[in-house]
């Protein structure tokens, strides 16, 4: 087999802030590529060619990389993504297969976080090492490849050429050893995934712009509303004195009515923060009292106040001083003793806030209590078991604020600046960024979209004159990957039978029938369906959550021992593996008194996620393989949680359905020819097409 290692060095833009080296950006080029054949133990014959670069007035001949990648068998190199996508853009010849050194050093982390850049893999394994200083000094000083010295580029490129090479051939007798040899087909599938991706960013994603504006209308006009009436609770619950709602200690005040005395003191006291190796403190481990005690030690009650207007700035916030000879200085300077706000604020003797309470240590935060999403779900399930109305309503509408604000500044936003003038945007997908091996995207990130329903995914629309866009979803896959690596009978069972289990959890956590369960309900009951999956036991919550999570492991015992099964073999092997052969490590779990062990969230989790994860990619390969057999128009688009989206062509919707439909249910088969895996469960997927995304 004839494996030809590359490199190419690009021009970088930046978009707001952001490194954009993009082949999608119009005024990117190329500025070098440097590939040489592996031989018995390193590279050989690198070669270089030089494509725009200030210091040659011509572009090389491209001939020699196009023969090398005709006849190449397989190509290599490090982020390989980046590296094909430029090779397609320039309509270069791609090996069939391809290998990604970041990938096969992500897949033999195993689940734990470790630097994956070149420069981190070569000094771990101890190869060449990249010729990095120079250049990184010069691209801080401003100075991108086509500036640099030429002699400089060349020195770098060659030595990752180099690098990359020896890592892949450690990499491989990694990859022989016992341990890791269920790891070979998951790397594989993740090569071949890696392949789909490059289709997927280059076919991009058709924008509506015009839609778009007018979502971002609605969400500015639906921030406003919520920030005006959050104000007004704000002022009845608090009195005069000014609240941030963005900030953690303001939101300390409102919501649990204290107020942090001494940050310093806080913080040590719940160990908040980073060691000096700059790893995660833990949340300490207290008894009630010890936490309560603790509450009362590091902060103070907050009473509603009463603005006095200031008498030495009259309210205005500002005074005139005047310098040693009598005249005055030019500008007004802030009053010192109201701080600039125009009033001294004094207390009612009446407490303020929502006067809710933090269950235990893990509430604390940096600045006081906790108010993310998280805790604010948990804390509205306690204020309406209560019946506090004004603070299910305060902190409904905060949450609400905080993803209003997030769909403005990270998704409407994000999308305005990485559309391209061809209204196509390529987000780039990430393979080896999350422990779990599921995508992430960034540039903007597209893998955290609400599902069904969420405004901006009307902005999606066809390329094709009536064109549909089309999405093919997994049917609760999560909970099918439970039911299927527990084998336990009565989620068969209700699988079987075709059963809502959401609609069973709604039922109990609202104490309703399960025909009175409402579409919201059910909607707002999947977060306690999933959470038992991920090794979620009520701890904090309200008793009659509490409670649906012991019947919940009453009813499913199955899962409940596979959980067991599973701590119990990290305390012994410090290994989990799933079906397609993915593993993750975590060295050093300890059993607490309580029977629970270290991590066991994750070890829980790890391995529903990341064999749901495994069917969704190879779902993705095998529908862009049938795409490309039949010479298809239509385009794949995205996937996105359990899904594929494309792009159809009027005349092939009824083939794309059929196409879907043979690439997801297929993997079942797959899945046993690939890694001997025969399901207990099958498997359903939804359809549907329309003229946007949000259908």
């Amino acid at each position: 087999m004839k494996r030809l290692v590359l490199d190419l060095e690009t021009t970088v833009q930046k978009l707001e802030g952001k490194t954009d080296n993009s082949p999608f950006n119009p005024h990117n080029q190329l500025v070098s590529a440097h590939f040489g054949f592996i031989g018995w133990d390193t590279v050989e014959d690198i070669q270089n060619l030089v494509f725009a670069h200030n210091e040659q007035e011509f572009a090389d001949d491209p001939t020699p990389l196009i023969e090398a990648l005709s006849e190449a068998d397989m190509l290599i190199a490090h982020n390989a993504k980046f590296d094909v996508l430029w090779l397609r853009e320039m309509g270069m010849p791609i090996p069939k297969i391809v290998y990604c050194t970041m990938i096969g050093e992500y897949i033999l982390a195993k689940g734990q976080r470790q630097q994956l850049s070149l420069k981190a893999t070569a000094e771990r394994r101890n190869t060449t090492r990249k010729q990095s200083q120079l250049v990184d000094e010069l691209f801080k000083s401003g100075i991108g490849f086509e500036a640099m010295p030429l002699d400089t580029v060349i020195e770098y490129a060659m030595a990752d050429v180099m690098a990359c090479g020896e890592i892949y051939l450690s990499q491989l007798n990694d990859y022989a050893k016992p341990e890791n040899l269920s790891l070979t087909p998951i790397r594989d599938l993740s090569n071949e995934m890696l392949l789909c991706l490059i289709q997927i960013e280059t076919n991009g994603i058709f924008v509506d712009r015009a839609a778009l504006a007018e979502v971002e209308a609605q969400f500015a006009a639906e921030k406003v509303t919520l920030e005006k009436r959050l104000n007004e609770i704000v002022e009845s619950v608090m009195g005069d004195t000014p609240i941030n709602l963005n900030s953690g200690a303001d939101m300390t005040q409102v919501v649990y009515s204290r107020k942090v005395k001494d940050r310093k003191i806080h913080q040590q006291v719940f160990n908040i923060g980073v060691s000096a190796s700059g790893k995660p403190l833990p949340v300490p481990r207290m008894k009630v009292g010890e936490f309560q005690k603790a509450v009362r030690t590091t902060t103070d009650v907050v009473f509603r106040t009463m603005a006095i207007c200031c008498d030495v700035c009259d309210g205005r916030g500002q005074v005139r001083k005047f310098k040693v000879d009598g005249s005055p200085y030019k500008n007004l300077t802030k009053c010192s003793s109201c701080s600039g706000a125009g009033a001294y604020y004094q207390s009612t003797g009446k407490v303020a806030g929502l006067k809710l309470s933090p269950k235990d240590a893990s509430y604390a935060s940096i600045n006081g209590f906790k108010a993310d999403k998280e805790t604010l779900r948990t804390l509205i399930i306690e204020a309406e078991a209560k019946g506090a109305d004004v603070a299910v309503e305060f902190l409904t509408k905060i949450s609400r604020l905080n993803a209003v604000s997030t769909y403005l500044d990270s998704f409407v936003k994000g999308i305005q600046t990485w559309t391209r003038p061809s209204n196509l945007l390529h987000t780039n997908f990430n393979q080896t960024v999350t422990a779990t091996g599921r995508l992430s995207s960034s540039n903007p990130n597209f893998q955290n979209q609400p599902k069904r329903g969420f405004p901006i995914r009307k902005c999606v629309v066809s390329r094709f004159e009536g064109g549909v866009i089309t999405e093919a979803d997994f049917a609760s896959l999560e909970w099918i990957c439970a039911g299927e690596l527990s084998r336990d009978p009565q989620i068969i069972e209700d699988v079987a039978n075709k059963k809502d289990v959401h609609k069973q959890t709604a039922s109990i956590i609202n104490q309703i029938e399960t025909s009175e369960v409402t579409k919201d309900q059910r909607q707002g009951a999947k977060q306690f369906t999933f959470a038992p999956l991920y090794g979620g036991m009520g701890a904090g919550q309200a008793p009659h959550v509490q409670a649906y999570f012991k019947e919940f492991f009453s009813i499913y015992k199955g899962l409940a021992g596979y959980h067991k099964r599973l701590t119990d073999g990290v305390i012994k092997k410090g290994i989990v593996e799933t079906p397609s052969g993915r593993q993750y490590y975590w060295p050093n779990v300890k059993r607490f008194g309580n029977g629970r062990v270290s991590n066991q969230t994750q070890i829980v989790n790890y391995p529903v996620q990341g064999f749901g994860n495994d069917l969704v990619q190879l779902a993705c390969v095998r529908a862009q393989n049938r795409f490309t057999e039949t010479q298809l128009k239509s385009l794949i688009i995205l996937t996105v949680h359990d899904s594929i989206v494309v792009d159809t062509h009027p005349k092939e919707v009824a083939q794309v359905h059929e196409i879907l439909n043979w690439a997801m249910i297929g993997v079942l088969e797959e899945a046993d020819n690939r890694w001997g895996h025969s399901f207990a469960l099958p498997l359903e997927i939804e359809i549907s097409s329309g003229d946007t995304w949000l259908m």
